[in-house]
């Protein structure tokens, strides 16, 4: 498992283009061609229970973060149709949990467990999931480009197209992962914070 990067509450922190992911599953893939397909279960989701941290408040909605939410969706479901794996469904819940994660981020820091320390396990659980065993999460961070989809794209292509092994793309081509929320908060200097929610 790669190391989740340590995180300093800030209030406004220095963004630099970053992505990660998370899971507890060791990957055996084997390549056959240029698509790597993973059946791996990720983690058994910690039941816990209470709601998601919001200490910001509620993650504000833009038209235009709706628009690059979309268009990252459309994106990762055909990349998958490329590896002949099925859609992603859309799920509202996990979806409204991914934003409020950006939201946060925004305040406190680059992390799978701001603000709290509580993981993203727990926080997906807590969302309504806790009977689920396998989910997984993908966070990235985009600076300036000329365009915002520019900038998003970048970061999740580099995440489709990482090295074997790596979690942002066990998560985008799994088997057993079936669901998907992405929650996308562009920041007022332009830089954009997105969380990929996956769930069995």
């Amino acid at each position: 498992m790669p190391l989740i990067p340590s995180h300093i509450a800030t209030p406004v922190p220095t963004p630099r283009p970053r992505v990660s992911a998370t899971s507890t599953s060791t990957p055996a893939p084997s390549p056959v061609s240029n698509c790597v397909i993973y059946s791996n279960e990720a983690t058994l989701v910690p039941a816990k229970n209470g709601g998601l941290a919001a200490p910001y408040g509620p993650a504000p909605v833009s038209t235009e973060a709706q628009q690059l939410t979309q268009q990252l969706f459309q994106l990762i479901n055909q990349d998958r149709a490329a590896c002949g794996l099925p859609p992603f469904a859309w799920n509202a819940t996990l979806a409204s949990g991914a934003l409020l994660h950006s939201w946060n981020m925004y305040h406190c820091g680059f992390s799978h467990t701001c603000p709290d320390g509580m993981t993203q396990y727990q926080r997906i659980a807590n969302e309504g999931f806790a009977g689920s065993s396998d989910c997984g999460e993908n966070i990235g961070l985009a600076g300036p480009y000329p365009t915002p989809w520019g900038g998003v794209y970048s970061v999740q292509e580099s995440m489709a197209h990482e090295p074997l092994g790596g979690w942002h793309r066990i998560h985008l081509f799994s088997t057993t992962l079936h669901q998907i929320g992405i929650g996308i908060y562009v920041a007022p200097n332009g830089w954009l914070w997105f969380t990929e929610d996956m769930l069995s």
